[in-house]
């Protein structure tokens, strides 16, 4: 009975170690969703911080102002401070080119959507891609996001009217609370996962 006992202990052990089918064991995985949704909360605080004072400051139509203008930017700060950590938006239905999804991000982006269908959206999404790690949050339209993301009959014609002058070529409109507009996406460098 001992010898069961220290058998299980050993595998329970040993199961931080085993690798699973994405290429990464569970202590590896741990670290990922921690670095992940480090980075995340730290570009979500950034970006809703000064997208509030737009809002007071103007309006949606100054909000997106900013968001032409800022988001970027501040993308740029947070990945600066981050150092080894990069972090982004992307979607399918971009609005800023800089944030088209393409390749395996797209990929994912179509899986989510899959997934949130079928009621059993994750939380995240980890991939291993060469010598990175790729932590995926999905972001779901919120009843807020569509003063500027919305049907556009339903819209205010001054936000309308600088979204089309900020981006002749938006494709994120005509979104229903609740559906999926994108993921963030961190990538983290397989040696700061294992070295620590």
């Amino acid at each position: 009975m001992k010898r069961l006992g220290a058998f299980a202990v050993a595998l329970l052990l040993l199961g931080g170690c085993v690798h699973n089918k994405n290429g990464f064991n569970a202590r590896e995985k741990e670290k990922v969703v921690s670095l992940g949704e480090m980075a995340v909360k730290r570009l979500m605080s950034q970006l809703k911080t000064n997208l509030g004072m737009a809002l007071k400051e103007g309006g949606f139509a100054k909000a997106v102002d900013f968001c032409a203008g800022k988001a970027q930017e501040l993308t740029a700060k947070v990945n600066k401070e981050l150092v080894v950590v990069k972090v982004s938006r992307l979607s399918d239905k971009y609005r800023n080119p800089k944030d088209r999804a393409t390749g395996e991000d797209l990929k994912v982006i179509e899986e989510l959507k899959e997934k949130l269908k079928e009621g059993k959206l994750p939380k995240y999404v980890i991939r291993k891609e060469g010598n990175y790690f790729v932590y995926y949050k999905p972001i779901i339209v919120a009843p807020f996001c569509l003063n500027c993301h919305g049907e556009p009959t339903r819209m205010n014609p001054e936000v309308l009217r600088v979204l089309r002058e900020k981006y002749p070529k938006d494709k994120a409109l005509g979104y229903k609370a609740g559906q999926l507009r994108g993921v963030f996406k961190v990538v983290i460098p397989e040696k700061v996962v294992k070295g620590g």
